[in-house]
């Protein structure tokens, strides 16, 4: 997906994106900004589970922080974006045909719920 088109589906403003070091991240620096602490999501504000650099022309290269759904949204199907809804839907349905029990995690675990603590 071209850069211009996944800041248009999240409605990010491309001057407001942190900047990053050049591509490809390091798997540390990528932890950090979705780790414990996670950032923001550059569009809703939910705490980011995923995250990636892109070079955005004449500004270089940015932090894009997302939550699943918005990280779901950008993800390349085909040509084209999937809604949210659509890219889930399409994921449950193909769990449930293939009788695996799983948890879709929309947000980072609480204290409470990770195992780990």
């Amino acid at each position: 997906m071209q850069v211009n088109e996944m800041l248009q589906i999240l409605g990010a403003d491309p001057t407001q994106l942190p900047p990053a070091p050049n591509p490809p991240a390091r798997a540390e620096e990528a932890f950090a900004r979705v780790g414990r602490i996670p950032q923001p999501c550059v569009a809703c504000g939910s705490p980011a589970t995923a995250t990636r650099i892109a070079d955005i022309p004449g500004i270089g290269p940015c932090w894009i922080d997302t939550c699943t759904p918005h990280m779901i949204a950008i993800t390349k199907t085909g040509g084209r974006s999937a809604p949210v809804s659509e890219a889930l839907t399409t994921l449950r349905v193909a769990v449930r045909q293939a009788g695996v029990d799983v948890a879709l995690l929309t947000a980072p675990l609480t204290k409470a719920e990770c195992p780990r603590g």
